[in-house]
């Protein structure tokens, strides 16, 4: 029984909230990455995995330093070596914008090593697993020249988002011809789908988008898909999976899941969700107006979150004149933060004093009648009669 393990948008190279280590001339966040990479390479040998799929965004830019490429290296030899195919695709921050400029994926398929499988255009592998035979076919990143090249669009013409999904549906169909009939089959792909959840239509802005209906299709018993970095199921059979980032990259992801999909192939595709060991994101905000010792209330704030090891952003709303918040002088007395960022926001003292008056009950009845134009003409007598009730309500 064939099982996989699916991942995506591993951003080796991102940098965001780490510090520059002069002693390695490298950011520390690649420390993160690489302890994921090991922690998905012993999963896979824990699970028996067969292959590894990676759905596009291994890398997060296109010129990777050495350090960079030498971790995801290691995460490939550490997965082949053990008899695990790797199936990578390039997603939009590998694959180049210009026709003929190699990806940064091409370094390691010039190598040869076995079971190392880059599909750099719609293509179809077929490999041997334990006896039974597994088909991967891949859409990689589509680019507007490929709209061009398929004869839907006229270069330099304007279109419809609606051609990309007859773009990837043309595709798919020539895809499934090479398919062989006895095998497991996978399409993986690097996109957006419209029954994509949490993300707004201003997001997309123009990129490759199609109908999940469109990839859900036989003769493939499992859609692999990467670019959106919350895991999400967007078709239920064959199932149409994200199985999202593999880190946080902002501080809208502070209570997201972080993981992979393990997927095993028997009457039909059965998967499941790995939480993964992301650092943990902690949004904390605190209104410190007019605390005489604003440092000392943020940290007896912030300590009493669980903030050690995490990337922490504190948000401070003060008054104005209030004396501002040094983060120098806040970090020592925090719980070890990975990464801290302070934000403070000054809001003005609008506040005024309410004059407060006492009224009896007769002054208060001839402002009412001030407000009324169908009183105001009778007030001396409505005031009268008000004031002989209330002397016979006292009994005088």
């Amino acid at each position: 029984m064939i099982k996989i393990l699916h991942t995506a948008d591993l951003h080796i190279g991102d940098r965001r909230f780490g510090k520059f280590d002069p002693a390695r001339s490298q950011y520390t966040r690649l420390d993160d990455q690489f302890k994921i990479l090991m922690f998905l390479a012993d999963l896979a040998f824990k699970e028996g995995v067969g292959a590894a799929i990676l759905a596009g965004d291994i890398y997060h830019g296109r010129t990777p330093t050495p350090a960079e490429e030498d971790i995801f290296a290691e995460f490939v030899a550490r997965l082949t070596g053990e008899g695990v195919h790797v199936f990578a695709i390039a997603g939009n921050h590998e694959r180049p914008a210009i026709p003929g400029k190699a990806s940064p994926l091409t370094h390691i398929a010039t190598l040869g090593l076995p079971r190392f499988h880059l599909l750099d255009k719609p293509s179809v592998r077929v490999v041997e697993i334990d006896g039974e035979k597994l088909a991967v076919a891949a859409i990689p990143w589509p680019h507007r020249r490929d709209l061009i090249d398929s004869g839907l669009v006229e270069s330099g013409g304007s279109f419809q988002p609606e051609i990309w999904d007859r773009y990837i549906d043309d595709e798919i169909k020539k895809l499934a011809e090479r398919i062989p009939g006895d095998a497991k089959a996978v399409l993986v792909s690097h996109l957006w789908t419209a029954n994509v959840r949490g993300y707004g239509l201003n997001q997309i802005r123009g990129e490759p988008i199609c109908r999940a209906e469109t990839l859900a299709r036989a003769p493939f018993d499992y859609i692999a898909l990467g670019h959106i970095h919350r895991h999400q199921a967007v078709w239920p059979e064959p199932p149409v999976i994200y199985s999202g980032s593999i880190e946080r990259t902002d501080f809208s992801e502070v209570d997201v899941p972080k993981g992979v999909v393990v997927v095993e192939f028997g009457e039909k595709a059965d998967w499941r969700f790995v939480d993964v060991p992301a650092r943990r994101f902690v949004a904390i905000e605190m209104d410190l107006s007019g605390m005489p010792d604003p440092v000392e209330s943020a940290a007896i704030k912030a300590n009493a979150s669980n903030i050690e090891g995490a990337v922490v952003r504190i948000t401070i709303t003060q008054a104005k004149g209030d004396p501002p918040i040094d983060a120098r002088r806040l970090r020592p007395k925090l719980s070890a933060p990975y990464y801290l960022r302070v934000i403070r926001r000054e809001v003005e003292d609008d506040s005024r004093p309410i004059a407060l008056r006492s009224y009896d009950p007769i002054e208060a009845l001839g402002e009412y009648i001030d407000r009324s134009d169908e009183m105001r003409g009778d007030k001396k007598n409505l005031i009268e009669l008000a004031r002989k009730l209330a002397e016979e309500a006292r009994g005088g």
